[in-house]
């Protein structure tokens, strides 16, 4: 083995941080949650350039706090906890309006299914992204967080910096006001 693969992130999220080697720390980091970042971010502010702004600032941020990390967490509860901070910064300085979601976005989000199910479905699917978009802020990151993420309450709780009574709320009250909005459009549908 290599001294490189001694700073390897394995998908248990141990890590094993040299500082002065935090160069590789990072590009593993990027390998593993660019992709989730971005969509984080983009589940935020609902344009692309902007997510991937965001995106680039928290990967600088976790490259500059790297020293910082205590272990206290899961890596990814870090990084998205960043990654939120950094998108609601955003919405904060350039009050943000809300932007037409392209609907390719989401493909990545489709889960795996029969081509039969999956043609059925693509309606509701992009009816449900779009409605989701649509939720205010603190409803619309806890269900992405769960839903999209598999975060759990805990991990919500420590991402989002809220006690775990208040993010069930949410949950709750999210997915509440998201199954009225998807039944008012079926019914406008039909």
């Amino acid at each position: 083995m290599g001294e490189k693969d001694s700073h390897a992130i394995n998908v248990n999220e141990e890590i094993n941080i040299d500082y002065q080697d935090k160069e590789i720390v990072i590009e593993q980091l990027m390998e593993l949650y660019a992709e989730k970042v971005f969509l984080l971010a983009f589940s935020f502010v609902k344009d692309r350039g902007v997510a991937e702004d965001i995106s680039q600032e928290v990967f600088l941020k976790a490259y500059k706090y790297l020293d910082s990390f205590r272990g206290e967490a899961a890596l990814k509860s870090w990084i998205y906890r960043i990654t939120v901070n950094t998108s609601k910064d955003f919405l904060k300085k350039n009050s943000l309006k809300q932007l037409i979601l392209e609907s390719s976005f989401f493909e990545n989000f489709n889960r795996t299914e029969s081509t039969e199910t999956s043609f059925l479905k693509a309606d509701r699917n992009e009816q449900l992204l779009q409605t989701i978009l649509t939720l205010p802020i603190k409803y619309r990151a806890v269900i992405v967080l769960h839903y999209f993420y598999d975060l759990k309450i805990n991990e919500l709780s420590s991402v989002l910096n809220l006690n775990t009574n208040t993010v069930k709320t949410r949950l709750s009250r999210g997915r509440n006001i998201l199954r009225r909005k998807m039944e008012a459009k079926e019914g406008e549908v039909f």
